[in-house]
């Protein structure tokens, strides 16, 4: 399968956290709270999804939570974790039970950098 070409952005010079989009739950929401422990609500797919900087990303699964409205857009490492915690990859099974978030460092994009990880 043929990677399809990121497009040019606009350089950030100032600072980062500010280009967050704080509707989802980010590494930095957590950082310093250790293990977070949450009840899951339901998971939502959504076609296409637009973020507040204008970009889009197609094919989008967010989990939600019962303690927060901000929900985890969910990446294929997290939801494997998930899936081998609870074991059933059947979402509506999930609902009500709990996971820990964590943040970890990890190698994205060619340098180590924060990630929510859901862990044991």
């Amino acid at each position: 399968m043929a990677l399809k070409p990121i497009p040019k952005g606009v350089e950030i010079s100032d600072s980062i956290t500010k280009h967050i989009d704080k509707r989802f739950i980010s590494s930095i929401d957590l950082i310093g709270s250790g293990d977070v422990e949450l009840t899951i609500d339901r998971v939502e797919h959504l076609e296409t999804i637009k973020y507040e900087n204008g970009t889009t990303e197609s094919n989008v699964n967010l989990l939600y939570f019962v303690e927060t409205p901000k929900p985890l857009a969910l990446n294929i490492t997290n939801i494997r974790s998930i899936v081998t915690i609870l074991g059933t990859n059947l979402t509506k099974a999930w609902k009500g039970k709990k996971v820990k978030l964590s943040v970890k460092k990890v190698k994205a994009f060619g340098e180590m950098r924060d990630a929510i990880r859901i862990i044991r």
